[in-house]
């Protein structure tokens, strides 16, 4: 202690830089990765004057928001298939029951995207995308036309159930699922 008294500035300093190591090593620890950013995420349809002839079996709810064309004028090219690749755009949310203003568990709108995901081989059991796998949301897609926007809702049943637990460390195994679907193109 007698080398302090007669510095007590460096003492000062010493006291600082522990006090800063002590700070720094304890926000290392309790930080969590922050997901991603879905800011820029586009509000839900609003399903108040929705479409809602279209319910699949098993429980999925289907809600066309704007019907989609066929530029083409051949129905088997602009229709979606199992067999297809898509261009989509969507958003993922737990269903609250008629808002849809839950929480995002994921969309492609994620970190400012403005670009559509690519998802082929819509057939049960595929592994080409998160959501693809998704029994329900798969069966949503089927039928949909180009430039078609549509509200997919999935019953647990027939979502994560005990597949897996969800995407983004959210836990969505028991939750009721609610997509807002874009279909911007089909190969």
């Amino acid at each position: 202690m007698n080398f302090f008294s007669k510095s007590p500035l460096l003492f000062f300093a010493l006291l600082l830089s522990t006090t800063l190591a002590f700070q720094a090593c304890n926000d290392n620890n309790n930080r969590r990765p922050t997901g991603p950013d879905f800011s820029t995420v586009p509000e839900s349809y609003d399903l108040s004057n929705a479409d809602t002839t279209y319910t699949k079996e098993g429980g999925v709810e289907i809600y066309v928001i704007e019907k989609g064309d066929c530029p083409g004028g051949i129905e088997e090219y602009c229709t979606v298939t199992s067999r297809d690749q898509i261009g989509l755009k969507y958003t993922g949310r737990i269903f609250e029951g008629g808002s849809g203003d839950g929480e995002i568990f994921e969309s492609t709108y994620a970190d400012s995207n403005t670009s559509s995901a690519l998802i082929s081989n819509l057939t049960p059991n595929s592994t080409s995308q998160q959501s693809a796998q998704i029994e329900g949301f798969r069966r949503g897609l089927l039928g949909m036309k180009q430039n078609e926007k549509r509200v997919i809702i999935v019953p647990p049943s027939l979502g994560y159930n005990d597949n897996r637990p969800g995407v983004n460390g959210m836990d969505l195994r028991d939750e009721t699922l609610r997509y807002d679907v874009e279909l911007t193109g089909i190969q």
